[in-house]
């Protein structure tokens, strides 16, 4: 049976059937997972990918323009060349270009009074923060329109490993109301350490220290909620403004121009300054009207007039948190070892940005974490092969 499209009958014809096994299976559809399938790929082998939620990308996520060729960020947004050296090396081999966050202008101080003080620059960061250009989810795109003989299935929820006597790894998914399985020789878990904690069963069971471990990890990001108000035109650039802002007052904490690279998209976007909880009790609505009075208090009526308000909170996100990621994290999660007890050690890797050797929660981290599991995993392939029997 083709995974990828199950035929007339749809998913339910997975129920409780053993699928066609898959020598290497990705878990996970975002930047991590992706760049593992496309390095896994090219070295021959057969790959499928099992993503939970019916798009690619993860915490890569972005609405269109009206024109389709543009996608604001409602999630990572920013990229750092000097300090990015590996997610710099795709971007180029992908063909992305980049053009540098707009902050020509005044940057904007709202006081916890609502007193607005005008500052004569912008929030200028050094080095230069960089956007790509038409979104970052053009990168998860283009990896996947690369990907020519992997099999990619959404929708499919990865919900318990099982450690075959054979050395293999049975991966079971649901899909809509069936269930399915897998059989892998290896497997990448391109998913944050605190889903790998609560979401999956595993047989046998991991030491209860190490799930400890990966509970206590926050997903980067997986707690805040960001607002993003699309206009006609970029309004504030007459009025002399960056449009970048932060606030002690709120709802948003910090507001940056994400209009596209030439301004013919224009748009306003905030890091929503209130965690989860408040959010849920204040409700979308709310939070949508008290944003747009601020962005009329920082730069003027016209912010009032929106043509678009998108909201996306990342912790009501079963795909990316969990309860505990309702209070944000205040700093970057720590490097986490990647070291796994028998019998899982040389049948897993771990891709999730998370486990990162550095930069763990950014993009880089994401592709630092992919290229190291790919790494392992032709490793274990060598040292296979060296014993394999003539």
């Amino acid at each position: 049976m083709n995974v990828q499209d199950p035929g007339p009958g749809g998913p339910a014809q997975l129920s409780r059937a053993r699928a066609a096994p898959a020598p290497v299976v990705v878990v996970g559809a975002g930047l991590s997972g992706l760049v593992a399938a496309h390095l896994l790929e090219r070295m021959g082998l057969d790959i499928t990918v099992l993503e939970a939620r019916a798009r690619i990308g993860g915490r890569i996520f972005g609405v269109a323009a009206e024109d389709g060729r543009h996608r604001f960020d409602l999630g990572p947004a920013w990229v750092w060349p000097e300090a990015n050296p590996r997610l710099a090396e795709w971007l180029r081999t992908l063909g992305l270009a980049l053009f540098e966050q707009h902050s020509d202008g005044a940057g904007l101080v709202e006081l916890p009074s609502q007193a607005v003080h005008r500052h004569a620059t912008g929030f200028v960061q050094q080095p230069p923060s960089m956007r790509v250009i038409g979104g970052c989810a053009g990168l998860t795109d283009a990896l996947r329109a690369r990907l020519v003989h992997t099999r990619v299935l959404l929708g499919a929820r990865v919900c318990g490993l099982d450690a075959g006597a054979d050395g293999t790894v049975g991966v079971e998914f649901e899909s809509g109301s069936a269930l399915g399985t897998l059989v892998a020789s290896s497997v990448i878990l391109a998913l944050p350490p605190r889903l790998l904690a609560s979401t999956l069963r595993w047989s046998p069971a991991l030491p209860g220290e190490l799930l400890q471990r990966w509970a206590d990890t926050p997903t980067w990001m997986a707690g805040q909620a960001k607002l993003l108000a699309r206009y006609a035109e970029p309004f504030w650039r007459a009025a002399g403004l960056s449009g970048s802002a932060v606030s002690q007052a709120g709802p948003l904490a910090e507001v940056h121009d994400a209009s596209d690279a030439e301004g013919r998209h224009a748009a306003l976007f905030g890091f929503v300054g209130v965690p989860a909880p408040w959010r849920r009790r204040m409700g979308r609505q709310a939070l949508v009207d008290a944003a747009l009075a601020q962005l009329a208090r920082l730069f003027g009526p016209l912010a009032l007039e929106p043509q678009a308000v998108h909201v996306q909170d990342w912790a009501d996100d079963a795909q990316t948190a969990t309860a505990a990621d309702a209070q944000p994290a205040s700093a970057h999660p720590a490097p986490l070892s990647t070291a796994l007890p028998a019998p899982w050690h040389d049948r897993l890797h771990l891709a999730g940005s998370e486990f990162a050797p550095d930069l763990p929660g950014y993009l880089e981290g994401a592709v630092g974490a992919a290229e190291r599991a790919v790494h392992a995993l032709q490793r274990q392939l060598r040292m296979q092969a060296a014993g394999a029997p003539d």
